[in-house]
């Protein structure tokens, strides 16, 4: 069973002028499938205005769609009924931690969703503990958020919703407001949590090097997805990336260019590592 899939997705919204009349209908969404099996890693990318932050908004039900449908766990995320266990299912990780983060201590802030929604005291600070023990974020239980750094933040953000035990997280450029250090510290919790707790992840992003480990891309153009695959796949496509205003990893350009220039290189290489090792065993060819 999917836990996550949207079917004939549309997405329309009315343009207004300044007196407040209605200029025109945008289709932000047009005709998205969707399909995420558990556990999944999924990446979705696109340039600014492609239509992928909004389609994170439909799989957290802060959006409904205008046409077809899309299921959490099995329930339509139209259905009023069952808003509550959708936002509990999928929980939602924004651009900026400090829109998410409302107590002046980090363990309180972790435990206020269990806690609103009327879970014993004893569950909930065993929650706390183990999801900011998740996060590596524990020895920082009684700190306040204020004097934590960006990538900090964003980890007791996702520490918030961990406490949730959701079985799927959206993160919405989590780390487009992050230094590269915060990026880092940020990935390597997603990481952990998908690999180690099985927690599906979908990541929204525009850094190409954050999706080099995911087990398949979306990639949107116009409210449509225009490409799917695994990424090896996605990013042998560099013209037709550059097309839509997106770019591939820096060492998987310069293996492209290198190859383009003539150099017998191996197509798609996605790390550091793997150029390394194809430059070494190019060297190894011309001295044999």
């Amino acid at each position: 069973m999917s836990i996550v899939k949207a079917k004939d997705l549309v997405y329309e919204y009315e343009r207004r002028d300044e007196e407040g009349n209605v200029e025109s209908i945008v289709r932000a969404i047009d005709g998205v499938q969707l399909d995420v099996a558990p556990g999944d890693f999924i990446a979705i990318l696109g340039h600014n205005g492609s239509g992928k932050s909004t389609l994170a908004k439909h799989l957290n039900a802060l959006l409904v769609p205008t046409e077809g449908t899309v299921w959490v766990d099995g329930m339509d995320t139209s259905d009023e009924s069952h808003l509550l266990d959708v936002r509990q299912r999928a929980g939602m990780v924004f651009q900026n931690p400090d829109n998410q983060i409302i107590a002046s201590i980090v363990e309180e802030d972790v435990g206020f969703g269990p806690e609103n929604i009327g879970m014993p005291t004893e569950e909930i600070w065993r929650r706390v503990e183990e999801s900011l023990k998740a996060v590596g974020m524990y020895e920082y239980r009684q700190h306040s958020p204020n004097r934590l750094s960006g990538g900090q933040k964003q980890r007791i953000a996702i520490a918030g919703i961990m406490a949730m035990r959701p079985k799927c997280i959206v993160l919405d450029e989590p780390t487009a407001m992050l230094d590269p250090v915060g990026r880092k510290e940020v990935l390597q919790t997603v990481r952990k949590l998908n690999r180690e707790e099985n927690v599906t992840v979908i990541l929204i992003t525009h850094y190409m090097d954050e999706v080099i480990e995911a087990d398949r891309i979306f990639v949107m153009d116009y409210g449509k997805i225009v490409m799917q695959g695994k990424p090896r796949e996605i990013f042998s496509h560099v013209e037709e990336l550059e097309q839509l205003r997106l770019d591939v990893p820096q060492v998987t350009k310069l293996a492209y260019e290198l190859k383009k220039a003539g150099m017998p290189i191996r197509d798609t290489i996605l790390n550091v590592d793997e150029f390394v090792e194809e430059m070494v065993w190019q060297m190894k060819g011309e001295t044999a």
